[in-house]
């Protein structure tokens, strides 16, 4: 009889299980980092246009404000 009480095949399935699961956090990290790349230049482009939509804005007003 088996000492071990099956834990021999059921440590197999246990790796396996562990190596299936670090590969699928590996994948998952690999896409969160490339997600934080195009979030950081989204952030980028935002500020750039709000500053040139201000910077628009502000020349109308000073425009405006100069006519009357």
């Amino acid at each position: 009889m088996d000492n071990n009480n099956g834990w021999e095949s059921y440590k197999v399935h246990v790796v396996h299980e562990l190596e299936r699961s670090n590969e699928r956090l590996t994948t998952i990290d690999k896409r969160l980092s490339k997600i934080e790349s195009k979030l950081s230049v989204l952030d980028t482009k935002v500020y750039a246009v709000t500053f040139i939509f201000s910077v628009i804005c502000t020349a109308v007003f000073n425009v405006i404000a100069g006519r009357i």
